[in-house]
């Protein structure tokens, strides 16, 4: 059985989303939206950050699928593979306009994600 969720981050008239999916055995972020002009707040940061702590919360690894969205170039998704990686996401497979990453579960965690 599999649950859907979103977390919502409102941002005045604007919010910011992150859509997930639960398995048994994992999560999947699914979309991570922030409006361009909050970009680089730290909004996606913190969203993600509350899906890692679920997860590793209930035992469960994470998975995501780095997509770009709109044209993907080479530099565009190497620049997503690397943000999922400062979350401790690995690739597990990558296609030309796509990687999909795991992150295992965090039993001792103390800090959750990207530093900067």
């Amino acid at each position: 059985m599999n649950i859907v969720g979103e977390i919502k981050w409102y941002l005045n008239e604007d919010y910011a989303r992150l859509q997930f999916s639960e398995s048994s055995s994992a999560f999947s972020i699914d979309t991570v939206m922030v409006p361009a002009n909050h970009r680089g707040e730290g909004i996606g940061k913190a969203l993600i950050n509350h899906v890692l702590i679920m997860a590793d919360r209930m035992g469960k690894m994470v998975r995501v699928s780095a997509r770009p969205i709109g044209e993907c170039s080479e530099e565009r998704l190497q620049r997503l593979v690397s943000y999922y990686e400062k979350f401790g996401f690995r690739i597990e497979d990558r296609g030309h306009s796509i990687a999909y990453m795991v992150r295992e579960v965090v039993r001792d965690s103390e800090c959750y994600g990207a530093g900067s």
